[in-house]
Parts: structure tokens; C-alpha cells; sequence
């Protein structure tokens, strides 16, 4: 461990949006806590920083730049900004926010496929419309239910867990794709290896991602794994835009190879205006929003405070990653 922090450490918290000084400023130790919303405040502070909480205000180049840097604690749970070896140069500790808005981006899947199987973007059309929709004769037309559905969720970190409990209490078949298919989940679930995703996607009424973005998952889901599912499935990405080959999937939608998609996450962000999957009537889109919560601020607060303790007695820290 590098040298321990001191008993009143400065901390910066940069974020735009997400403001936990507040709760800083509740612990009974004392604290000497600032925010700010821009890099150009965030600049002027780094030379004092012992600790910086950031997200997306986050450039490498910092680390040149605040010689008391101890410790950064992401707000995140993605660390691709980061360079961990340079962490490592500086004597930096990093660490992520992995899991605090896991429940949150589960209940999101959750909620796409429920606005996919009760056709909810339809019937928000049709309200817009002041049009009543009567039930057709076309079985295809019909609404469906969760319970006695299959659903394969690839990655089985917190989120990918928390959504098969949450698809348990619907009454789902619950397969999961993991690289350590032998692992014991305490889950009444199936579970299999990486090489067996095209058997299952082949099998799923629900195809959902949850898993990280890495070289591994880049490109996961391209034709050959969209020609292998059943026309009635669906895609649902709660996971990253680069998981999915979004050409492929865009013609798999058009074509009807599947029924539709629900995705929070793309290639390009924000989702450009030209792309044809603004007005697929089979596609659900929310932006990136699956792990937005009024909890967040309290979460990563609560790992930070924790984060602290282990940094000053010198243990190793929650979600540790330099």
C-alpha cells in the first residue's frame, strides 16, 4: 500500500449532476469536502485533491497534475478512462462503484421486457393518438405473459444476478451464460459456459445482456448468434452498445429473423438521429438510463466512506482495482 491518507483528507467530487457532499458532510468525522461541475473547476482543485470522486470528468492526464493524489473513487462501475497501470505508477489507489446501481439497471431489464410482452410503447402511441386499440384476431397481435418464458441473460456479475432473481419471481426458465459455468450460484438456474451462447440464444424467448464490455464481448452478439433464435425472441441490452453488432441486429429486426428489441446502450452515444432503429416500430429505446436511481448518490457515498476507513487503517478496498 502507498502511504496511508491522512485524518482530514481533502476530497473533490466532479460530477455534473451527482452532488454527495451533502452526505459527506454528514459523516461524524470531520471532513473537508468540495464539488464541482466542469473540468475547469476540476482543474483548479487537483493540485489540493487527496481524494477526487469522478466519473465522467475523469483524463488521465490528472495524475501529472494533483501530487497529493491518494486515491480516486470512480462513480462508476466501467473503468475503460482509466489507466491502471498509470495508477500504479503514481502510487494512486482506484477504485470502481461496481454494484450500486445493479438493482436498478435489473429492474430496467425487467421493465423492457415487460413493455415489450404487454406491448406498452403501442399502447402509448395510441393514447398519444386518442385511438382504442381493439384486440385482434391474430395470435401474433397478442399480448403475452413472462411466467413459463425462457429468458438467457449473458454475464452473471451483480446485475446479471439480480436480474434472474427477478425473473424467478416472474416464473421464468432462467439460463445464464458465464465463463465459469461450474460455479455454484445458489440459483434454481441453468447455467452454462461461453461456448454454448449460440446453443441458447437459439433456445431463449428473452436474450438479455448484462454482461462487461471487454475485448472478449465486443462483437458478441452478430448474425451468426441473431440467425440461431426463434423469430417470436427478443434482444434486450442493458449490458454496452459494443456488445452488439448493431448493423446486424438492425437487419435481423427488419428482416422479422426476430421480434423486436429493447436496448438502453449503442455503438454510438447519443444514439445518432439517422439511425434506422429511431423508427423501428419492433424496438424499445431508452438512453443509457438503465443505471440512473435517486439511490446512486447514497451508494457511492456509502463506498467511499467505507473506501476511506480501509485506505487510512491500509486495507484493501471495496471493488479495488490499483
Amino acid at each position: 500500500m502507498s502511504e496511508r491518507i491522512s485524518t482530514l483528507p481533502k476530497i473533490v467530487i466532479a460530477h455534473a449532476i451527482f452532488d454527495i457532499k451533502p452526505l459527506v458532510d454528514t459523516w461524524d468525522e470531520p471532513t473537508d469536502c468540495v464539488w464541482v461541475k466542469n473540468k475547469t473547476d476540476l482543474l483548479a482543485r487537483l493540485p489540493e485533491a487527496d481524494i477526487l470522486v469522478t466519473m465522467t470528468l475523469w483524463e488521465n492526464r490528472y495524475l501529472e497534475m494533483a501530487p497529493k493524489l491518494k486515491f480516486v473513487q470512480a462513480m462508476s462501475s466501467g473503468m475503460d478512462q482509466y489507466d491502471v497501470e498509470a495508477f500504479r505508477k503514481h502510487a494512486v489507489h482506484l477504485a470502481s462503484a461496481r454494484g450500486v446501481n445493479a438493482n436498478a439497471v435489473a429492474e430496467h431489464a425487467l421493465a423492457l421486457m415487460l413493455s415489450l410482452s404487454r406491448r406498452l410503447p403501442e399502447a402509448r402511441d395510441d393514447q398519444h393518438d386518442a385511438f382504442w386499440r381493439k384486440m385482434g384476431n391474430d395470435p401474433g397481435e397478442r399480448r403475452r405473459e413472462l411466467a413459463g418464458s425462457h429468458v438467457v441473460i449473458v454475464g452473471f456479475g451483480e446485475i446479471g444476478r439480480r436480474i434472474a432473481q427477478l425473473c424467478l419471481a416472474f416464473g421464468q426458465r432462467v439460463t445464464v451464460v458465464r465463463r465459469n459455468s461450474a460455479e455454484e450460484t445458489g440459483l434454481p438456474i441453468r447455467v452454462v459456459g461461453d461456448a454454448e451462447l449460440a446453443q441458447v440464444a437459439g433456445e431463449a424467448d428473452y436474450l438479455v445482456l448484462a454482461c462487461p464490455a471487454t475485448p472478449e464481448t465486443t462483437g458478441l452478439i452478430n448474425a451468426e448468434i441473431l440467425q440461431r433464435m426463434k423469430p417470436s425472441a427478443s434482444v434486450i441490452n442493458v449490458a454496452r452498445g459494443s456488445v452488439v453488432v448493431e448493423d446486424h441486429l438492425i437487419a435481423a429486426l427488419h428482416e422479422k429473423r426476430i421480434a423486436a428489441a429493447a436496448l438502453d446502450t449503442f455503438q454510438q452515444e447519443p444514439l445518432p438521429s439517422a439511425s434506422p432503429l429511431w423508427k423501428m416500430g419492433n424496438v424499445v429505446i431508452t438512453p443509457h438510463g438503465a443505471g440512473d436511481t435517486t439511490a446512486y448518490e447514497t451508494r457511492v457515498a456509502d463506498i467511499l466512506h467505507q473506501n476511506i476507513h480501509r485506505l487510512t487503517a491500509g486495507s484493501p478496498l471495496i471493488n479495488q482495482i490499483a
